[in-house]
């Protein structure tokens, strides 16, 4: 139970800790943060000052829903998988490059003007000051860049470097491979303006339109008709509402007018080749009835001929009522037989073309489009879906999902309009027997007429059936000429393009915006990667999450009046703490140690003496590091004699005891460097020395050299009533810490405390205060 009530509050703390950690490393990386947020920041408003600025220009048009209540729909819808796929195809065709260069028979866009402004590359369409006549251009030079540097108004220099790929570059550049020698060549010459620069690659006239400006200039030149795929790329199109057949078109460009330009001349292109395709009929429609009538014109002229022969030879006024009456329906009845053989000749035309498997783009029903109006829209929708599928088949191979839908609802199609050919033919034969019969009726009765007027009859009812037919054909022709004369395009513009005034890209607020994000997010990221790849150790916590070692003091970097002032209030509770241990001996050996040179062992050590002895207590100081010695630095004093030559015999204590250099405060310096100095600690001279420093002070601070180099330190630790080590922020290595740790269990040191140096200070907090339980139990360690 009381392990359950003490592990959330040691997870709490862990939370607490982890962030107390996070933002520790923000704060300690905080410059670099705020560094690569500004680097981010500009480099992003660079970018979105260079970068081009993206006009959008839209238009909408309500598309013609073809066969909507009509009978033919029906069919269609099941076709074509309903209403919507022929808006679907409508909308490919707008995209397709069968329209976009229709667009560029009225646009020249191919050549292409730019100058620099304010360090940004400008296009100038449509206001360049010169204009360029291209009539020869090799294709490798299609989108090269030419550059014309100005000299005067009447001079300029032209130059051009042929585009080559980065890899071809690379292996040119280290001569792995060598240009060819029919690849066009760099070009730098000086021209007038109106001469016609003739090379072996291209020739062209630079002609002046009105003064320059700028100092220089440059084009790109690719053939007009080429440039349909830059078009196809800023092109997109979108239903304002599913249920709907209102498109909305939208074109996205450098230049606004030339969006607006090209927005306006495509809705024109559509409209116009929409047109063409339904007069397209109309005509194929008045060409069949044309032919028609001049043949049936013939032989109305030579009935009407035959029958004033025979009138003018025989005395026949007029044949009797009967006869003529028999004659006129007998002329009724053909007729309508003459018209329903046209129409079966049309109609198993069109089943001929179908069962061939031949293109139907350009068929037409003629006359028969009257009889049964579902079969014409039917092939009117088959030849749309062909067309449809043409435009997807410039792009796209017969493969792609489009395609495959197109061909399926296509061949659906051919089926029902097989099916609709062969019940329709089948309905006019059965009518033409049914004429037949009637025919053969009347006749008979005009054989049982007398022989001049049976001729008359006869030659009566051919010239009225003639007649009749010919009327016929010429009201069919007046027909589809009106329809053809009246033919309109049933989609309309709703929203002409207009130019736009604001670019819609790039949001150049935005850009910066996440630029600024985007350079605080990898800073961050870079200081936590930093933080976890730095093994250096960093706060007081660090030591107390690694050992189990108590922490005696914090002490600060001394850099100005402040921070000195932090460092002698940290020392001073260093100070305190060391009261509290040593077992209440007289006189307490202090050792400290490091484990590399730099980490200020020595600083700590003479400060730690200075202030003990503020205090009043008598206090020697020991520099045992004989390899490096430094101490007498610290005290500006002679380092002749000192330990070494105590412990060699050259010299007594009271030689080398230098008293006065503080008040209560005694200096032995480390003294000339000995061979072997590891060997002069473990004489019985050493310990007696201490000994004898015991009888006459109340401390004894030792500077030892460090653990981690060599083994006088260990000595001098165990032998000593508290050791010190003392590591360095952001110097000192955490795996220091662990191996101190193991090496005071393996030699069983419970005098052990670490002193943190070097802190980075701050006026808002103090050091050494909440360190004072270093004197206590500790972690559990020492328990």
């Amino acid at each position: 139970m009381n392990e359950t009530s003490i592990n959330p509050q040691n997870n709490i703390d862990e939370d607490e800790i982890d962030l107390k950690e996070v933002f520790s490393t923000l704060n300690r990386y905080k410059y670099s943060i705020v560094a690569f947020a500004i680097a981010f920041t500009i480099g992003a408003t660079v970018f979105a000052y260079f970068k081009d600025n993206v006009y959008e220009a839209s238009t909408t048009i309500e598309l013609e829903q073809k066969g909507r209540g009509m009978a033919g729909d029906d069919v269609m819808s099941l076709a074509l998988g309903g209403s919507g796929a022929n808006i679907d195809n409508e909308q490919y065709i707008i995209k397709s490059r069968f329209l976009s260069e229709k667009v560029l028979d009225g646009l020249d866009i191919g050549t292409r003007y730019y100058t620099k402004h304010n360090f940004r590359t400008v296009e100038l369409y449509q206001s360049s000051p010169f204009v360029v006549v291209t009539k020869e251009l090799d294709k490798r030079l299609n989108g090269t860049k030419f550059t014309m540097k100005i000299i005067d108004s009447e001079r300029f220099v032209l130059s051009m470097t042929p585009q080559v790929g980065l890899k071809e570059k690379l292996l040119r550049s280290f001569g792995f491979i060598e240009a060819p020698a029919d690849v066009p060549g760099a070009y730098e010459q000086e021209h007038r303006f109106g001469e016609e620069i003739v090379t072996e690659w291209f020739t062209l006239q630079v002609n002046r339109v009105f003064d320059l400006v700028e100092n220089e200039y440059s084009f790109t030149i690719t053939p007009n008709k080429q440039m349909a795929g830059f078009l196809q790329s800023g092109l997109s199109t979108s239903l304002v509402s599913k249920m709907g057949s209102i498109v909305r078109i939208t074109y996205q460009d450098n230049v606004a007018l030339r969006a607006e330009q090209v927005l306006n001349t495509l809705t024109q292109r559509y409209l116009q080749q929409e047109l063409e395709e339904k007069t397209l009929e109309a005509d194929q429609t008045l060409k069949f009835i044309d032919a028609q009538i001049e043949e049936i014109n013939k032989d109305v002229e030579q009935s009407q001929s035959k029958l004033e022969k025979f009138r003018s030879k025989n005395t026949i006024v007029d044949a009797g009522s009967q006869a003529m009456m028999t004659a006129q329906n007998m002329a009724d009845y053909e007729s309508k037989l003459q018209a329903l053989e046209i129409e079966s000749n049309v109609l198993k035309n069109v089943q001929g073309y179908v069962n061939s498997g031949k293109d139907l783009s350009g068929i037409s029903l003629g006359s028969a489009a009257y009889t049964d109006p579902a079969l014409a829209q039917m092939i009117q929708k088959l030849q749309e879906s062909i067309m449809a599928r043409k435009s997807l088949l410039v792009e796209f191979t017969e493969l792609h999902p489009d395609v495959i839908k197109l061909t399926e609802a296509i061949n659906s199609i051919k089926s029902t309009i097989k099916f609709t050919l062969k019940n329709d033919i089948s309905i006019i034969e059965q009518r033409k027997q049914t004429l037949r019969h009637y025919i053969r009726k009347y006749k008979r009765s005009l054989e049982a007429l007398p022989e001049n007027e049976r001729k008359l009859a006869n030659l009566t009812r051919n010239t009225l059936v003639n007649e009749k037919v010919y009327n016929f054909l010429l009201e069919k022709r007046a027909e589809t000429a009106i329809l053809r004369s009246s033919t309109v395009s049933k989609t309309r513009v709703i929203d002409r393009a207009v130019v736009p005034d604001l670019p819609i890209k790039p949001k150049r607020l935005l850009i910066i915006l996440v630029g600024m994000i985007l350079g605080f997010i990898v800073g961050i990221a870079l200081a936590f990667l930093r933080a976890f790849l730095d093994d250096t150790l960093k706060t007081a916590e660090d030591i107390d999450k690694i050992t189990n070692i108590p922490l005696y003091g914090a002490v600060p970097q001394r850099k100005d009046k402040t921070t000195r002032s932090q460092f002698e209030e940290a020392m001073r509770v260093l100070r305190t703490n060391l009261q509290f241990v040593g077992g209440g001996k007289k006189s307490k050996v202090v050792a400290l140690t490091s484990s590399i040179s730099g980490e200020g062992k020595t600083t700590v050590a003479v400060a730690l003496a200075k202030i003990i002895a503020a205090t009043g207590k008598r206090v020697v100081i020991l520099d045992l590091d004989m390899r490096r010695s430094r101490m007498h630095e610290e005290f500006t004093i002679s380092n002749k004699i000192g330990v070494s030559s105590i412990l060699s015999g050259h010299n007594t204590l009271e030689e080398a005891i230098q008293s006065g250099v503080e008040e209560n405060l005694d200096v032995i310096t480390a003294g000339p460097k000995p061979p072997n100095p590891s060997e002069l600690l473990v004489t019985s001279g050493f310990d007696e020395m201490i000994e004898t420093l015991s009888e006459h002070y109340e401390y004894i601070i030792l500077d030892t050299p460090p653990i981690g180099l060599v083994t006088d330190a260990m000595i001098l630790l165990k032998m000593s009533d508290v050791g010190l080590i003392v590591a360095r922020a952001n110097y000192s290595k955490k795996s220091f810490l662990k191996n101190i740790e193991r090496f005071a269990r393996e030699h069983e040191l419970h005098n052990l405390g670490f002193i943190l140096n070097g802190l980075e200070s701050s006026k808002k907090q103090g050091y050494g205060y909440g360190y004072g339980y270093g004197y206590g139990s500790g972690k559990g360690y020492y328990d």
